[in-house]
């Protein structure tokens, strides 16, 4: 007993240094992954904290190239643009992103009607955060749109398949054991070192991991949940546009992973086959990504503010995707501002006859 006694501060000192290994050796595994998926050391860009949800980008809205205003408020149209990084596109210049896109190619029609495209999109935001965020520009933003889209699917989908609840988004378990583990545990009430583990490269490591390699049941009543309070989340958010006035889009955007392009470029599908990682391995992570993308295009199908992009970019005859197979290079933005440009005219086109049937009323 006394020998271990004896042995036990230098037990205890490898102990720590054997942690700090490993926090060190997973640091470096996140961040060469960070710099080949996102050619960033950080994943993502600079956030601060913001009330309503929970982050925003720190260099605030994303600016949108191509706008216009016709000097009357009957003649004016405002699109809100609701999304994460592949609507936001900050790593290109904004006039590259797919706002800028719809808002040129809107305001090229003669007038006397012209719009104005707000990119409200953040980085790794998915839609609770972004319903979260919806909220919050109806209440303080001074411009009102007639028409709210979301741009979603991909964010959805990898944080139900990493987190494995209905509610996960980015930064949930960091939030959640900050607030919970004080009292959830026994060592809570040394606040910080559980606040240090929760942010724990090693832990994020070890969630990674998991996701890669455990395939996801397609039949898993947690997947139902989700797939339920999803839609409800949708539903809410067209109800919620409808009482200011606006009418509301839901786009599944088109991912690499998901296409079924029988008739794709064969230099473009060769390019693309070159460029994007993971082709083979960690089948799981695509795997249990299709699960729930197409799990959510099945369940929204019949919900007349949805539409599927998932085949929107097969005509194209560059490559339209960035390494992760998820991003969009200009010219897919570019193609899928093509795609929904009809789409939200002829939305704004049916708002705007309600409005005037409502006036006459």
């Amino acid at each position: 007993m006394k020998r271990l006694l004896r042995r036990l501060p230098r037990m205890l000192l490898w102990l720590l240094v054997f942690a700090a290994c490993l926090e060190i050796a997973s640091f470096g595994v996140i961040t060469v992954l960070n710099i080949v998926l996102y050619d960033n050391a950080r994943e993502g860009t600079k956030a601060v904290y913001d009330p309503y949800a929970l982050f925003l980008q720190a260099n605030g809205i994303w600016p949108t190239m191509g706008i216009a205003t016709s000097g009357s408020i009957e003649n004016d149209r405002v699109v809100w643009f609701f999304g994460g990084s592949t609507m936001r596109a900050s790593t290109a210049p904004f006039d590259k992103s797919i706002p800028s896109f719809v808002a040129s190619e809107l305001n090229a029609a003669p007038g006397p009607v012209r719009y104005n495209c707000f990119n409200f999109g953040i980085n790794s935001f998915n839609s609770i955060l972004e319903t979260k965020y919806l909220q919050k520009q109806l209440i303080e933003f001074p411009v009102r749109p007639n028409l709210v889209v979301f741009y979603d699917g991909a964010n959805d989908a990898n944080y139900f398949a990493l987190y494995k609840t209905p509610y996960g988004h980015e930064g949930m378990d960091r939030v959640q054991g900050l607030l919970e583990s004080y009292f959830k545990t026994p060592v809570g009430i040394l606040k910080p070192l559980c606040a240090a583990w929760y942010a724990s490269f090693t832990r994020e490591l070890l969630a990674k991991a998991a996701y890669a390699l455990t395939p996801l049941d397609p039949d898993a009543r947690i997947l139902r949940d989700y797939i339920e309070l999803t839609v409800k989340r949708y539903d809410h958010v067209d109800r919620m546009a409808a009482a200011y006035g606006a009418s509301f889009l839901l786009f599944l955007q088109p991912v690499y992973w998901a296409e079924t392009c029988g008739d794709l470029d064969p230099a473009v599908r060769l390019d693309e086959e070159r460029t994007i990682l993971g082709r083979r391995a960690f089948p799981h992570v695509r795997q249990n990504f299709m699960i729930v993308y197409a799990a959510l295009e099945q369940a929204l199908a019949d919900r007349p503010y949805f539409v599927s992009l998932r085949n929107a970019l097969c005509s194209r005859t560059a490559p339209a995707y960035t390494a992760d197979g998820v991003h969009q290079t200009d010219a897919g933005r570019e193609g899928v501002a093509r795609v929904i440009v009809p789409l939200l005219r002829q939305r704004l086109e049916r708002v705007s006859s309600k409005a005037e049937e409502l006036c006459r009323k």
